[in-house]
């Protein structure tokens, strides 16, 4: 086996033992392709996510194995819900592959869960639906800010396949439509006139003092 190979092989098994020890990483654009892991572009083009690839049909000890759960297992019936309801905040454009999508907002995501519920929210809704965003956040399904109170889909989404698109696509149409999302406000962009003092101002006093003399 040639130098360039064994070193290729070392490289491989170097990015998957990190994958299997952390999960999906996010890493520069510019690292090397790696066998077996997908490469997930961020929005704004300034990084990608190494996902694993996982064989079709993988049972949970594979998933167990790449640190990939299928969802997280503490309430698992509830953060299903959670993913579906996000799912369809941020997968706006169904036409087009799920990821990267769209932000979503926690006022959606409530929304539809009332929806879903089929009554008015309830005191306890919130804590559940936190407690799945972060769990999701976790395991890479979605991308939670709590901060901002803002999600989107996670890079583990770009593993999903064409049969289960199909079966999001159709599982969308039956939750509540989300109402438009209100998101938190860009940072101020400066104008010129921010940026250089007005010189009206000094012109006139000028101008002034001329007529003075």
């Amino acid at each position: 086996m040639s130098t360039e190979a064994v070193e290729r092989r070392l490289y491989n098994a170097l990015w998957w033992a990190k994958v299997q020890s952390a999960g999906p990483l996010e890493v520069d654009p510019d690292t090397p392709a790696v066998a077996g892991l997908t490469r997930a572009a961020a929005p704004d083009g300034s990084s990608v996510w190494l996902v694993p690839t996982l064989p079709s049909g993988a049972g949970h000890g594979v998933l167990d194995e790449l640190d990939a759960p299928p969802v997280a297992v503490e309430q698992p019936n509830e953060t299903a819900r959670i993913l579906a309801i996000c799912v369809a905040c941020c997968w706006t454009d169904r036409s087009a592959p799920a990821w990267p999508g769209s932000t979503g907002t926690l006022a959606q995501v409530r929304s539809v869960y009332a929806g879903m519920r089929g009554r008015p929210e309830q005191s306890s809704d919130l804590t559940l639906i936190i407690g799945s965003l972060r769990r999701l956040h976790a395991t890479h399904w979605l991308l939670w800010d709590d901060k901002a109170a803002e999600v989107r889909l996670g890079p583990r989404v770009i593993t999903w396949t064409a049969a289960d698109l199909t079966t999001l696509r159709d599982l969308c149409r039956h939750l509540p439509e989300p109402p438009p999302p209100i998101l938190s406000s860009p940072p101020a962009t400066t104008t010129p006139d921010d940026e250089l003092p007005d010189p009206a101002p000094a012109a006139h006093a000028a101008s002034a003092e001329d007529s003075d003399e």
